[in-house]
């Protein structure tokens, strides 16, 4: 029996879920509500200390941390392989799921800057702080008070936008030579780097790539997959859609501005 633990929006989540479906992996979704505190229950917790998704549990056996899913799901099922056969091919994936992982906190700020923070900020001063206490790692912790008070003005905010550029300049570069990023298939480093360019684009921040024609592209190509389909589609919410958007729109000239002065 396969399970996948995971909430909808999870950027982490989204990894998993493109390369089950890409390998066409039948599994239970075990789907959580992070706003109601599924993520630190005590039986959560014992699968994942760290509260955090996604989380894999295949016959009896746990895994946490979206690359190794990643990683796992394509040696250990039928399909399409989504990596290179050769050593090298296989360490350029690496690389990609490293930078993946990396970057995970400067959209995490991102996003909490530029939108998650006003449906945060809705709270009472005692539920607030309820909810940063339950961030268990204390690192992340101080990060997403910051971003909540200050929002994109946050030094973690801004240093989030330029890291995630240079990410955005770096993909660009790699798609010089082939369709994917790690070859003219497509791969575990494309379904690593997709939720962080859709995330981006829910935002109204795709104008990012307007000058980076080859991303632009493999987004196309990306947002044609039925992969793309099954997972962003999955849940519809159009409300959070318009939200992303007019808080994007919001803070643009801030973004245009942070990135001038990088």
């Amino acid at each position: 029996m396969l399970e996948l633990y995971y909430f909808p929006t999870a950027t982490c989540g989204y990894k998993a879920r493109l390369t089950l479906a890409e390998k066409e992996v039948d599994f239970t979704h075990r789907v959580l509500d992070r706003d109601a505190g599924a993520l630190t229950t005590p039986e959560y917790l014992k699968l994942n200390p760290n509260a955090v998704v996604p989380t894999m549990v295949h016959d009896g056996e746990v895994l946490i941390e979206s690359s190794i899913i990643m990683v796992y799901t394509d040696e250990g099922f039928d399909g399409p392989p989504l990596r290179p056969a050769d050593a090298l091919g296989r360490a350029r994936v690496a690389a990609w799921l490293k930078r993946a992982d990396d970057g995970l906190p400067a959209l995490g700020a991102v996003t909490y800057g530029i939108f998650r923070r006003k449906e945060v900020l809705t709270k009472s001063a005692e539920e607030l702080e309820a909810y940063y206490a339950a961030i268990p790692d204390e690192t992340r912790r101080a990060a997403r008070r910051a971003v909540v008070e200050q929002g994109i003005a946050a030094p973690v905010a801004r240093t989030g936008i330029l890291a995630l550029n240079r990410t955005l300049a770096d993909m660009e570069k790699a798609l010089a030579d082939s369709a994917y990023l790690t070859g003219q298939d497509y791969g575990l480093s494309d379904a690593a780097l997709t939720p962080f360019v859709s995330r981006l684009d829910e935002l109204s921040l795709d104008w990012m790539w307007q000058d980076r024609p080859l991303l632009a592209s493999w987004w196309d190509r990306i947002r044609q997959r039925p992969s793309f389909d099954t997972v962003f589609n999955a849940y519809s919410n159009p409300a959070r859609k318009a939200g992303l958007r007019q808080a994007g729109e919001e803070v643009r000239q801030t973004v245009a501005d942070i990135l001038s002065q990088s």
